[in-house]
């Protein structure tokens, strides 16, 4: 029951009382004096009456006296006249039944007036000749009472209904401030941490405002302090303290999770930069210039590969660097090999005659998915053709051979848009399920979810998304294809089956078309929300912040969860998850790897599991491989899982 209903109560409950006492107490008043009234009027009419009746009744002229006696019981004021002679004989009688018609009966009976009565000896001389006795009507005094009830309880009513309007506006007008310590408080429980500007005049309201505020500030400062002390403590594990860039064992960390991932590239590039003899460097630079060398060398890479935002770039060790870039053609390859060496090679530094053979890049091409190790060799067999033609230069290798049951499926550029318009247009392609399990503390995990992996089939070869969406990508038809894979994955949803989770492409949603088209499904498949989970990269909450938070506060008004898939693995401040209401983080496989032997790791899951349940969230592992990495992931508090230890995709479902 509100506040307001309660004091309206005790409010009615007060007039109640107060009405009643005052109308008990005005009717008895009222009654009293119009009893006296009804007596006096009584005895008057009686002593006026026989007064007019002594003529008549000395000459016993009764029809002079049933005139006199009519002519003023007809006016209805009174409830009886009779005239009694000397023998007790009733000469003249009237009488008027008490009954008021537009009065209640109930009211009449509640009241009960008396009749009072007046009595008047007619006398002629000393001679007595008759007693005449009229008795008052209370029919007028019944009606003066009920209309002055009436009254009563109109202006009753009245008083209820402006008291009502009058402690509404002040209890809303109280209940203003308290109503906004109740919203605040809630966002602090979603670490949102608001401030109230507005602070309440009432004393005690506004203790309460400004003891909320205090609150609110200083748990954000809390709560943006752990955030930071993570973020520094994974950035200094992961980080080259000379130039900002990742190190070597965080790049072979997120690589080797690129690549083994489902989802992970087709094809991709891998460069490595090699400054020869830099020992000479820094004799003739000194230490500090050298390392600030290091430095610009890495902004250059930055510079060259900006457009390329999935680039991955590190320095390995001295002044080695390396480049990857997933889901990326042939033609960019080849031009992220040029511009890399020119940004660098262009270096005041490194123009010096005595340094014009010091710069040197291999890059190795792959279109399919191969070991992380196949790669660097290849990447460190054409640093070697670099450095063996003598000057600064660059050397690109592609990766390729008939040995490689897969490369027969690497098309040609023209056949994969063949292949792909023909999948759109037949919609021929499959799905396969990968399950997700919630880690019980007790041990036991149940299946919570099945992510769905896109496939395609080509010459009887099942080919992953990992090798023709760059290709879609690349011939604009991922925006096309995804609209079919959601369309087919929403259409299709098991009623009785676990929620299904769906992969928004980075490509896609920042796409005004596909938004627009994406918001109408999620409005026609609204009955099926609570069994869908969508999943976003990390790496487009970064690139389309506001389209993302636009389109996950859609989604959740509907009904629908949302994930960040490969939490860690970028740049981004964890700051967007005090803004972003996301349901899952799904840490990326990186830092689950071997976490049973890496400490730093385990800190930042345990540290990230912390912020997620702080904010009602799941933490969610992929790239689950072996039990070790699984019990101690389910000791950090990770709530759920999913990898090949726990299940492989497959095609439980065929959409064809």
């Amino acid at each position: 029951m509100t506040l307001l209903r309660q004091l309206m109560i005790v409010v009615v409950l007060i007039f109640v009382l107060l009405f009643s006492a005052n109308f008990v107490l005005t009717v008895l008043e009222s009654r009293g004096y119009l009893e006296e009234q009804m007596r006096v009027h009584a005895e008057d009419t009686a002593t006026s009456l026989g007064l007019s009746m002594t003529t008549a009744l000395a000459q016993q002229d009764n029809t002079n006296l049933e005139l006199l006696t009519a002519a003023v019981f007809d006016r209805g004021y009174y409830s009886s006249i009779s005239l009694i002679d000397l023998e007790g004989e009733a000469l003249v009688t009237r009488t008027n039944p008490i009954a008021v018609a537009d009065v209640p009966h109930w009211f009449t009976q509640l009241l009960n007036l008396p009749t009072p009565a007046g009595t008047s000896e007619i006398t002629n001389g000393w001679t007595r000749l008759g007693t005449l006795t009229v008795v008052a009507h209370p029919g007028s005094a019944y009606r003066d009472l009920w209309r002055l009830t009436v009254d009563f309880l109109y202006l009753f009513g009245f008083i209820v209904v402006l008291s009502y309007g009058l402690l509404g506006f002040m209890v809303s007008l109280v209940m203003r401030p308290l109503r906004a310590v109740e919203a605040q408080a809630d966002d602090i429980c979603e670490r949102k941490f608001p401030v109230q500007e507005q602070i309440p005049r009432t004393r005690e309201l506004r203790r309460v405002v400004e003891a909320m505020n205090r609150m609110s500030q200083k748990l954000k400062i809390m709560f943006d302090s752990q955030i930071q002390l993570t973020e520094s403590l994974r950035l200094e594990a992961k980080t080259d303290a000379v130039t900002g860039l990742i190190n070597r064992r965080e790049f072979d960390a997120l690589i080797a999770a690129e690549l083994q991932s489902e989802s992970g590239p087709g094809s991709n590039l891998l460069i490595l930069l090699q400054i020869r003899d830099f020992s000479k460097i820094n004799q003739q630079l000194g230490f500090v210039q050298a390392d600030a060398l290091l430095k610009q060398i890495g902004e250059r890479l930055k510079v060259a590969l900006g457009t390329r935002n999935e680039a991955i770039i590190c320095r390995r060790n001295g002044a080695e660097f390396a480049i990857f870039v997933p889901r990326i053609n042939l033609e960019l390859a080849r031009l992220s090999l040029e511009q890399s060496f020119q940004q660098v090679a262009s270096l005041q530094q490194l123009t010096d005659s005595d340094f014009l053979d010091t710069t040197h890049l291999g890059a190795a091409f792959t279109e399919y998915p191969i070991e992380f190790s196949l790669l660097l060799t290849d990447a460190d067999t054409a640093l070697r053709n670099a450095q063996a033609e003598g000057t600064n230069g660059t050397y690109f290798l592609i990766h390729g051979d008939s040995q490689n049951p897969v490369s027969d499926l690497v098309k040609q550029a023209g056949e994969w848009r063949s292949t792909l318009l023909e999948v759109i247009r037949s919609k021929n392609f499959l799905f396969h399920y990968q399950p997700v399990y919630q880690l019980r503390a007790n041990g036991e995990r149940t299946l919570f979810a099945n992510e769905i992996f896109v496939r395609i089939e080509v010459d009887d070869q099942v080919i992953s998304a990992g090798v023709f969406m760059p290709m879609a990508e690349r011939f604009e038809l991922l925006v096309e294809l995804d609209q079919l894979i959601i369309d087919r994955a929403l259409t299709n949803i098991e009623q009785n089956g676990p929620p299904i989770v769906i992969n928004l492409s980075t490509y896609s949603l920042q796409n005004d078309e596909f938004r627009s088209w994406f918001y109408q499904q999620l409005t026609l498949h609204r009955h099926n929300a609570s069994r869908v989970i969508f999943e976003l990269q990390e790496h487009a909450v970064h690139l389309a912040y506001d389209d993302v938070r636009l389109l996950v506060q859609a989604g959740n008004s509907l009904g629908y969860q949302f994930s960040v898939d490969h939490f860690g693995s970028g740049a981004t401040s964890f700051a967007y998850l005090q803004s972003l209401d996301v349901h899952f983080i799904k840490i990326d496989r990186s830092f689950v790897s071997d976490l049973d032997q890496k400490t730093d790791n385990q800190f930042f899951v345990r540290s990230v599991a912390q912020i997620a349940h702080a904010r009602d969230m799941w933490l969610i592992a992929e790239g689950v491989e072996r039990e070790e990495e699984l019990e101690i992931l389910r000791s950090l508090g990770t709530d759920a899982a999913m990898g090949y230890l726990l299940g492989r995709p497959g095609p439980d479902i065929s959409l064809t």
